[in-house]
């Protein structure tokens, strides 16, 4: 059994990128035309984006490489499955 400090990191990265990061997602999540269903609970995202909200998901991309260096190799699909289980699970 892993303990809670195990299976946190921390990401680091600058104020600017950020909020640009954090404006992106709200906005998209928020814009139900952005949205399509796929399946029931599954959703494709459109994405539009601009130089500097492509450079601050690049730099959000290198933070968690930096943070959880095992995102560089192929991770397996059950640690995925894991991290989405751990996600619905702490939304409800």
């Amino acid at each position: 059994m892993t303990t809670a400090a195990e299976n946190e990191e921390k990401i680091r990265l600058r104020k600017g990128p950020s909020l640009v990061v954090w404006e992106l997602l709200t906005r998209t999540l928020r814009n139900p035309e952005a949205r399509k269903e796929v399946s029931p609970g599954n959703y494709e995202l459109l994405f539009r984006l601009d130089e500097a909200e492509r450079l601050a998901l690049h730099y959000l991309a290198g933070a968690i490489q930096r943070a959880v260096p095992e995102a560089l190799t192929p991770v397996e699909s059950d640690l995925i499955a894991e991290g989405k289980r751990w996600l619905m699970f702490r939304h409800k």
